[in-house]
């Protein structure tokens, strides 16, 4: 289906019309499709880049679990969680998405719905309890945070034909009825239970390159780029918050049984942004860390005196505190690899 964008005085027109819609709501709900993270680099199913026109077989399709990692928030995502955050009439966001980036900008998870799951929440076999990470983690051989347990830990997010988790589309479906204005970013409204979901609300409009199915019952449809619709609705409610960011992950060194290990302060993950690690010994001979399947790097004890000095390299384009330090025997030594998001 091919994309376009309204002419410049429609655009202003449909604009001013939804700016005047806004002003007697009190709970607006976002609805966010494939479309508000091609930005990161994430592609989308029917854009005119969509992968429904790549010569790839559906095992091939889109980007790989790990490589979520180093996706960022797009404007879009900032956008929602800044007005969110600023703005009382703006409760919450339902996606159809499991890249994790309305979670990445500051959305809280208490104001978001993933209702295909998401890769950054894993569920216990036995317990059924949930657990959130902030990193991608390996899907084979991952046992339950409860020691008690030791239940086989599953990833939630459900792939096309599969059943939607309950939790999040009971979630998704409450706020959507519950709301005056149903707001839906870059879906092409194809996809089910997702695109029902904002015809419970009052009213819904629509922000698309393309036209949907759902069109013409919608109060208005924007054809227009996400970024230009957030754009114009910040300049409209909050013009003079900055929506810029610093996204952070911490690691922490530590003694554990005969090595020295890297890993993240946070129970059952990896640190998955260290490209490699070296540590230099008394002669002055650097020696690596090794890393395992789990993503934790480490070394033996045995190769490390007191004050000699670790150096942690980085993927990425992150501003690293404290990746040169003095191993101290006995203590944890800290630190964060931090990216400056900048948004215009």
């Amino acid at each position: 289906m091919t994309e376009f964008v309204d002419p410049p005085e429609q655009l202003d027109e449909k604009y001013s019309s939804f700016f005047k819609l806004l002003k007697n709501c009190k709970n607006v709900v976002f609805f966010t499709g494939a479309g508000i993270s091609t930005a990161a680099k994430i592609p989308d199913f029917r854009g005119d880049k969509g992968l429904d026109k790549a010569p790839l077989n559906i095992a091939q399709m889109g980007v790989s679990e790990r490589d979520l990692d180093s996706k960022m928030p797009t404007f879009g995502h900032r956008s929602i969680s800044v007005l969110l955050e600023h703005d009382c009439r703006f409760q919450f966001v339902v996606t159809s998405n499991h890249d994790g980036l309305h979670q990445k900008s500051g959305t809280p998870w208490s104001k978001s719905a993933n209702i295909f799951g998401t890769a950054y929440i894993e569920e216990c076999s036995v317990c059924k309890q949930r657990f959130t990470r902030k990193v991608i983690v390996p899907s084979l051989q991952r046992v339950c945070d409860n020691l008690d347990c030791a239940g086989r830990l599953k990833k939630t997010g459900v792939r096309y034909g599969q059943t939607v988790p309950e939790g999040p589309l009971h979630r998704a479906e409450e706020a959507a009825r519950g709301a005056d204005l149903a707001i839906v970013l870059g879906s092409s409204m194809t996809t089910s239970p997702f695109c029902n979901l904002p015809t419970l609300s009052k009213r819904y409009i629509l922000c698309n390159k393309q036209t949907t199915p759902y069109d013409e019952d919608a109060e208005i449809c924007i054809h227009d780029s996400i970024d230009n619709f957030m754009s114009r609705l910040l300049l409209e409610l909050l013009p003079n918050v900055s929506i810029d960011m610093d996204y952070r992950q911490e690691f922490e060194i530590r003694e554990e049984e005969s090595c020295v290990i890297i890993t993240t302060p946070r129970p059952n993950e990896p640190a998955v942004f260290i490209d490699e690690a070296t540590v230099w010994d008394s002669t002055g001979n650097p020696r690596k860390f090794e890393c395992n399947l789990s993503g934790i790097f480490s070394v033996s004890r045995d190769l490390i005196e007191d004050g000699n000095v670790i150096e942690i390299e980085f993927k990425e384009s992150f501003h690293v505190e404290n990746a040169r330090v003095k191993f101290l025997a006995g203590q944890v030594v800290k630190g964060s690899f931090v990216k400056h998001l900048k948004y215009h």
